[in-house]
């Protein structure tokens, strides 16, 4: 007589592999840049992105636990993106047009990506607890900002931009770029006249006033 093994039998479904993981991930962060350009960030809920991904909530909250997480997250990648396109511009200018090119190429970047630069400048950023930091404070991104100062540096040993610390003018320079790119972007009915003509001569003019 054949003896007869019992087989237990695995429930649930198989283990997503890392394709579909990046997949439903990459699904769920254009979902929540959509909602959050339509909404506002406080207007969206986690199961508002869910079901704009078309996922479980479940699905979601194990791969981003909270709403934060996922903005950080794609504040992030679209720091690691503009980083990667000033890099280029960098190895691609030469010496004495490198500050203005640098310059020039992030304010192209947001304004080819309107609904980035709303979601990094007009989106505030809250800890609510102790154990939660600002965006700034834990980006790997951010601190790649630096290549300015390094243009900078460069430029103030050539005598083409005066003494002076080289981060207060990197941080001015941020600043009038995103004044040029969220004016552009945020009032568009406003006859600035040509954009590329606009961007242009005010990148120009700061230039000018380091000398």
């Amino acid at each position: 007589m054949e003896n007869k093994e019992t087989k237990t039998s695995r429930r649930g479904r198989p283990p997503r592999s890392q394709e579909q993981i990046t997949a439903s991930r990459n699904v769920i962060i254009q979902a929540a840049k959509d909602l959050f350009a339509a909404h506002g960030y406080e207007g969206v809920s986690m199961r508002k992105i869910a079901a704009q991904a078309d996922c479980l909530p479940a699905t979601l909250y194990t791969l981003f636990p909270n709403k934060r997480q996922l903005l950080h997250y794609i504040w992030e990648n679209i720091f690691l993106d503009l980083m990667a396109n000033l890099e280029e511009c960098y190895k691609n200018s030469s010496e004495s047009e490198r500050l203005e090119k640098l310059c020039l190429a992030q304010v192209d970047f947001w304004l080819n990506r309107p609904d980035d630069c709303r979601a990094i400048f007009l989106i505030e950023d809250h800890p609510k607890n102790a154990e939660e930091h600002y965006f700034v404070d834990d980006s790997q991104a951010v601190p790649q900002l630096e290549i300015y100062t390094r243009a900078i540096i460069e430029a103030q040993e050539r005598g083409e931009v005066r003494a002076g610390d080289p981060s207060e003018i990197k941080n001015v320079l941020l600043c009038s770029i995103l004044g040029i790119s969220l004016s552009l972007i945020g009032i568009p009915e406003y006859p600035w006249g040509d954009p590329n003509t606009l961007k242009s001569a005010t990148i120009r003019a700061l230039i000018i006033g380091l000398k």
